[in-house]
C-alpha cells in the first residue's frame, strides 16, 4: 500500500500542488519567527557578552523599580563608592560610567532614529579602561574635554558626519552642539543592536544623563590569577552603606541577557499566533485537497477494496500521501521561512549576520507542518476506507454529506451557544466571555456552514443568474453543488476577514471613543509633545516659558516616575493643579490640590487601595535627591478617568518632581489659550519656544487625536499585514478547489461545449462560480468580525470606550476585494477549461 500511494502521488503530483503551497506558506511563518527569534536571542546574547567581556565585576545601587516601558529602573551610585572599590585586594582597574538616552540630530535638523517604534537612542560615557569599554576607536580619538563626542560609526555614516564637524545633541537638559573628535565600533559591529550611540567624557555624560558626582555603575576589572567571585567577596568587604550591590561580570552578562530574551519573548508570541492563525487556515485547503482528490478517486479506492485490499491499508495510503505532501512542502517552507525571517530582522533592524538555525526550531516547524497534513486528511483517508467495492462499477456519486440537517441544527445550537455568551460578556463588562463565545461562534459556523452553503449561493448567485444569463445560472448551480467543499472553501477565507474585520471595528470603536473623550473631556488647545516616547523628554523651561507668554492662560507640563508608594511600586504624575482644568477632569471627592505635602488619586486606586481624602501615603522616589527624605503626602482629592483623559493613579505637583529628580523632563505640556485668543494667533510663539528642540511637536486637538489614533493605525497595519498571510492561503484554497473541481466536472464541462457553449461563456461561469464561494466566506467573516467586535467594545464600556463604530467604507472594500480575489483565482483554471478538447474531455471518465 505504500508503494501504491507513492505511485499514485506521482501520477497525480500535480493536483497537489496547491497543498503544497498552502502547507509551505504556513510553515515559512512558524519557521521564519523561530529563526529570527533564535537570531535575535543570539545577537542580544553577543552583543551583551561584548559589553561585559572584560568586566569582572559590576557595583552598582540595590535600588530598583519596574518601569512603565518593561524594563527595570535601578538607582545610581555615589562617586565617594568608587574610592571604596578602589580600596578592594586583587583589583587592577575600576571607573565608574553614566548611561542613559541621546538623540543625535542630523545636517537637516532632524533627529535620528525612532526610539518609539525602532532601536533605541542611547548615550553613555567613555570608558578608559579597555576591559571595561566595549567601544573600538576606527577612525579619530577618544573625547578629552568637555564639548567632545564619539559617535558610533553606523550613526556617523548615515548622518554624513565627518571629524571636527559640530554634531547637535539632544539630551534631558536640551540640545547642545558637540565636536566629533572620535568614531567607534561596537565590538565587530558598527552599532549595538542598531541603536544610535553618543558618547561623552564624565563631566558632560553626568551632566547631560545623570547627576554631577553619580554613576550609572562601576565597573571593575580583576588582576591576573584572581577570579571574578574572589573580587566580588573583596569589593563587598568595602562596601558598607547599605545601598550598593556586587556582581561578577558572567552574573551581569547571564542576567541583561535573560531580561532581553524575557521582552524577545513577547515579539515572538506575537509572530506565533499570526503564524498559527497561518497553519488553522492551511488546515482547511490541505483537508479540501485531500477530500476533492480522493472523492476524485472513488473508482480507483473501490478497486483496491474489490481485489483484496482492506480498510486500514486504503486509510495508509491516503495519510502516506499526506506524510509526503506534509513532509516536502515543510521542508519548503522551512528554507521560505529563512528568507522571511531575513526580511523580518532587516525590518526590526537587527544587525547583519547569519541566521541562527537551530535543530529543535527546523523540527518544530516540520513537525508542526507534517502533523497538521496529517490530521486534515485523516477524514478524507476515513471516507475513502468506507467506499465499497461496488462503487467501482458506477460514477462517483455527489457529496451530500454537508446537507445533513443534524449537522446544521448542531452547528446552529453551538452559534446560539456563542451569541448567548457574547450577549452576557457584553452587557457584563467580560471581555473573556466574549471571545468564548465569539470562538463558539466560529465553531458553529464552521459546523454550520454546508448547510448555508446552498441557499446562501442561491442568493448571491440569484443576480448573475438575471444578468448573466445561462451563465450566471451554471456558475450559481456549480456553487451550491457541492455544499461541503463550498463551505470548506469559504471557511479559510472566513476566518481570515473575520479577524481583519473584527481588528478594524475595534480600531475604529476606540478611535471614535477617544475622539469623543477628547472633544467633551479636553479644553485645552494645544499638546507640545517630546516626540521621544518618554526616553527624553521636554526640559522643565520649555512648560516655564510657555506659561510666560501673554496668549497662554494655563501650561501643564506631565512627566511619569517609578516610585515606591506605600510599600508597593507604582507609576506617580508630576503636573499642575492647571492640568485637572485642562483635561477636565471631575473631582469626585475633594479637591485638586497639588501642594508638596499632598497628592491627588483616581478612584480605580481609591477603590483598590481604600484610601481617602484626608489619608496618608508614603512616596519614595528612586534616587531622591531630597536631604530631608520627606514623603509623606496626603490625599488632597479623587478624580474619575477616561480613555483619554488620566493622569494616572497618584499625582503630585511638579514641584515635588524638582526636589526629588533634579533631571527629570516632561512627558507633555497641555495648553489652554487665555480667552478671546485664536490658535493660529498663539501657534507662531509656542513654535518658537519649541524649535530648539528638533524632536518635540506643537500640535493642535486634531492633531494630537490623529496622533493617538496613528498610533493604533500603526499595530493595525501590522496585524493586516500578518493575517493577509492567511487571506492569501485562503485564496490558495480557492484557487484548488475549482482547479480540482474542473478536473471532477470534466466530462460534464465538454458536454457544455459540445451542445454549443462557447469557450468565454464556460470561462466566466467557472469566474463567477469562484467569486460566489469568495463573496460567501466573506460574508460570514464579517458577520463574526462585527459580532465579536461590538461584544469586545460593549464589555468595555466602563474602561469608557463607549462608541461602537462600523468601518463601512472598508467592509465594502473589503467586499470587494474577495470578489476580485474570486474572479482572479478561477483565472488559470477558467482558461485550462476554456482550453479542452471537447472529444477528450466527453471521453473521460
Amino acid at each position: 500500500m505504500v508503494k501504491i500511494a507513492l505511485r499514485g502521488l506521482r501520477a497525480h503530483t500535480w493536483r497537489m500542488v496547491i497543498t503544497f503551497v498552502a502547507v509551505a506558506a504556513g510553515v515559512a511563518f512558524i519557521g521564519g519567527v523561530l529563526v529570527l527569534t533564535d537570531t535575535m536571542n543570539r545577537t542580544f546574547d553577543d552583543l551583551f557578552a561584548d559589553v561585559y567581556r572584560g568586566t569582572d565585576a559590576v557595583v552598582r545601587s540595590s535600588e530598583t523599580l519596574d518601569s512603565d516601558f518593561g524594563f527595570e529602573l535601578r538607582g545610581m551610585v555615589d562617586e565617594s563608592v568608587l574610592d571604596q572599590v578602589r580600596q578592594a585586594d586583587g583589583l587592577a582597574a575600576a571607573e565608574g560610567s553614566v548611561d542613559g538616552f541621546a538623540r543625535v540630530i542630523d545636517r537637516d535638523g532632524e533627529p535620528v532614529g525612532n526610539p518609539a517604534t525602532g532601536a533605541p537612542t542611547l548615550g553613555g560615557t567613555w570608558v578608559d579602561v579597555d576591559e571595561l569599554n566595549p567601544f573600538d576607536i576606527v577612525d579619530g580619538e577618544a573625547p578629552r574635554a568637555d564639548g567632545e563626542i564619539v559617535l558610533d560609526r553606523g550613526t556617523t555614516e548615515s548622518t554624513d558626519y565627518e571629524l571636527g564637524d559640530a554634531v547637535a545633541v539632544q539630551t534631558q537638559v536640551g540640545v547642545e552642539e558637540f565636536e566629533l573628535v572620535g568614531v567607534a565600533r561596537f565590538g565587530t559591529a558598527d552599532s549595538p543592536g542598531g541603536a544610535t550611540y553618543v558618547l561623552w567624557g564624565l563631566d558632560d555624560a553626568q551632566r547631560l544623563m545623570g547627576e554631577p558626582g553619580r554613576f550609572t555603575s562601576i565597573g571593575a576589572v580583576a588582576e591576573d590569577g584572581v577570579s571574578q567571585d574572589d573580587l566580588v567577596a573583596s569589593i563587598a568587604e568595602q562596601l558598607d552603606d547599605g545601598t550598593t550591590e556586587v556582581v561578577s561580570g558572567a552574573e551581569i552578562t547571564e542576567e541583561t541577557q535573560s531580561a532581553i530574551g524575557e521582552q524577545l519573548g513577547f515579539i515572538t508570541i506575537f509572530f506565533l499566533v499570526f503564524a498559527l492563525i497561518a497553519v488553522f487556515v492551511g488546515a482547511f485547503v490541505i483537508y479540501n485537497s485531500f477530500a476533492i482528490v480522493v472523492a476524485q478517486r472513488t473508482r480507483e479506492m473501490a478497486l483496491l477494496r474489490a481485489i483484496g485490499a482492506r480498510r486500514r491499508q486504503v486509510r495508509r495510503a491516503v495519510v502516506v500521501e499526506a506524510a509526503v505532501v506534509g513532509l516536502v512542502g515543510s521542508a519548503i517552507g522551512f528554507v521560505v521561512g529563512l528568507g522571511l525571517a531575513a526580511l523580518l530582522g532587516a525590518v526590526l533592524q537587527l544587525p547583519e549576520g547569519a541566521l541562527a538555525i537551530l535543530p529543535s526550531s527546523v523540527v518544530v516547524a516540520i513537525a508542526t507542518g507534517l502533523i497538521v497534513t496529517v490530521i486534515s486528511s485523516l477524514v478524507p483517508a476515513w471516507r475513502a476506507s468506507r467506499v465499497p467495492p461496488l462503487a467501482a462499477m458506477r460514477d462517483v456519486a455527489v457529496d451530500t454529506s454537508g446537507r445533513t440537517p443534524v449537522r446544521f441544527l448542531v452547528g446552529l445550537g453551538i452559534v446560539t451557544l456563542g451569541v448567548a455568551a457574547v450577549l452576557v460578556g457584553a452587557f457584563g463588562s467580560r471581555p473573556a466571555t466574549v471571545g468564548i463565545g465569539v470562538l463558539a461562534v466560529f465553531l458553529g459556523v464552521l459546523v454550520a456552514s454546508p448547510g448555508l452553503a446552498r441557499p446562501v449561493s442561491r442568493v448571491l448567485g440569484a443576480p448573475l443568474a438575471r444578468l448573466r444569463g445561462v451563465t450566471g445560472t451554471l456558475a450559481r448551480e456549480n456553487a451550491g453543488r457541492n455544499p461541503k467543499r463550498t463551505s470548506a472553501t469559504a471557511q479559510a477565507l472566513m476566518i481570515g476577514v473575520g479577524l481583519v474585520t473584527f481588528m478594524l471595528v475595534i480600531n475604529t470603536s476606540i478611535r471614535a471613543s477617544l475622539d469623543k473623550a477628547l472633544e467633551e473631556g479636553f479644553v485645552g488647545d494645544f499638546v507640545v509633545d517630546s516626540g521621544t516616547f518618554g526616553m527624553i523628554g521636554l526640559p522643565s523651561s520649555v512648560a516655564e516659558e510657555i506659561a510666560e507668554l501673554p496668549e497662554v492662560a494655563v501650561s501643564a507640563p506631565v512627566r511619569f516616575a517609578p516610585a515606591e508608594v506605600a510599600g508597593e511600586e507604582h507609576g506617580v504624575t508630576g503636573t499642575v493643579e492647571g492640568a485637572f482644568e485642562v483635561l477636565d477632569l471631575d473631582m469626585v471627592d475633594g479637591r485638586a490640590s497639588l501642594a508638596p505635602d499632598e497628592v491627588v488619586i483616581n478612584e480605580d486606586v481609591a477603590e483598590d487601595t481604600g484610601l481617602g481624602v484626608g489619608d496618608q501615603v508614603e512616596i519614595d522616589f528612586l534616587d531622591d535627591a531630597r536631604d530631608e527624605r520627606e514623603r509623606t503626602a496626603t490625599v488632597s482629592g479623587v478624580y474619575s478617568t477616561g480613555p483619554a483623559t488620566d493622569l494616572g493613579g497618584y499625582v503630585v505637583g511638579v514641584g515635588v518632581f524638582q526636589a526629588a529628580l533634579p533631571t527629570s523632563t516632561d512627558f507633555q505640556v497641555f495648553v489652554q489659550l487665555q480667552d478671546g485668543v485664536s490658535v493660529a494667533e498663539a501657534e507662531p510663539a509656542l513654535e518658537r519656544i519649541v524649535d530648539p528642540l528638533p524632536s518635540a511637536e506643537v500640535q493642535s486637538v486634531e492633531e494630537y487625536k490623529d496622533e493617538i489614533g496613528g498610533q493604533l493605525d500603526f499595530l493595525l497595519r501590522l496585524i493586516g499585514g500578518l493575517l493577509a498571510l492567511a487571506i492569501g492561503i485562503a485564496f490558495l484554497g480557492i484557487v484548488n478547489t475549482i482547479s480540482l473541481s474542473i478536473i471532477e466536472r470534466t466530462r460534464e464541462l465538454g458536454l457544455l461545449r459540445a451542445v454549443g457553449m462557447r469557450r468565454r461563456q464556460l470561462r466566466a461561469a467557472i469566474r463567477w462560480e469562484s467569486a460566489i464561494i469568495s463573496l460567501f466566506g466573506t460574508l460570514l467573516g464579517v458577520a463574526v468580525g462585527l459580532l465579536g467586535g461590538w461584544g469586545i467594545v460593549r464589555a468595555l464600556r466602563d474602561e469608557g470606550f463607549e462608541v461602537f463604530a462600523v468601518p463601512l467604507l472598508w467592509l465594502v472594500v473589503i467586499s470587494v476585494i474577495a470578489g476580485l480575489l474570486g474572479l482572479a483565482a478561477a483565472l488559470i483554471p477558467a482558461w485550462r477549461a476554456g482550453r479542452m478538447s471537447v472529444l477528450e474531455a466527453i471521453a473521460t471518465e
